[in-house]
């Protein structure tokens, strides 16, 4: 049985251009908070989910089905914001209100209604000090930490996500977590906090 995504590719390919409109009302949503967790910006995350689309139409017939069809197009966009960051030296220049919005969006925020104002507000400044954290890891570790702990890919749609082996994620993955233990603990420790 084919899948939902495969049935609109299928009817794409035949002359319905229409059909690539349910393709994007599938994806968009989880493609954009990918975008938005992996830059920290809600305005490059549109512009590079509209340009992810717009490629992945244009090259519809190159997709092979061996993956799923989100993987795919989540390797287009994760090439675009890396060329797009290469071209303009945004690794240091992330939006941190953005970053907010997107970590909010992802169940950060959900739980934090039921929380009494002083739990709330140690909640917000974890919260705060997980987001900077995020921020400072470079491109590569920031990418497989988004896509593995927001996105909810495995090791093997992160590799193909990004084009990289298992062994690659397994191992960005591991030193990312090092790293953001380390910048958490050394956070920790300023703030006079116990250890983590």
């Amino acid at each position: 049985m084919q899948s939902e995504d495969q049935q609109s590719i299928e009817q794409v390919l035949k002359g319905d251009s229409s059909a690539f409109g349910t393709i994007v009302e599938r994806h968009q949503r989880r493609l954009l908070g990918l975008l938005v967790h992996a830059c920290g910006d809600c305005e490059l995350a549109e512009d590079i989910a509209q340009e992810a689309f717009a490629r992945a139409y244009q090259k519809l017939d190159m997709f092979s089905g061996e993956s799923q069809f989100y993987t795919w197009l989540a390797r287009i966009a994760m090439n675009l914001l890396f060329s797009d960051r290469r071209r303009k030296r945004l690794e240091n220049q992330v939006s941190r209100a953005a970053l907010d919005v997107a970590l909010d969006s992802d169940g950060f925020a959900n739980r934090r209604g039921d929380a009494p104002p002083d739990q709330q507000m140690e909640l917000d400044e974890t919260q705060q000090c997980v987001r900077q954290a995020i921020a400072m890891l470079d491109d590569e570790r920031r990418a497989v930490v988004v896509l593995r702990d927001f996105d909810g890919l495995d090791y093997e749609a992160i590799a193909e996500t990004l084009g990289i082996p298992v062994g690659t994620v397994r191992s960005r993955l591991h030193r990312a977590r090092l790293e953001l233990r380390s910048i958490l603990q050394h956070k920790a420790d300023e703030l006079g906090l116990s250890r983590i």
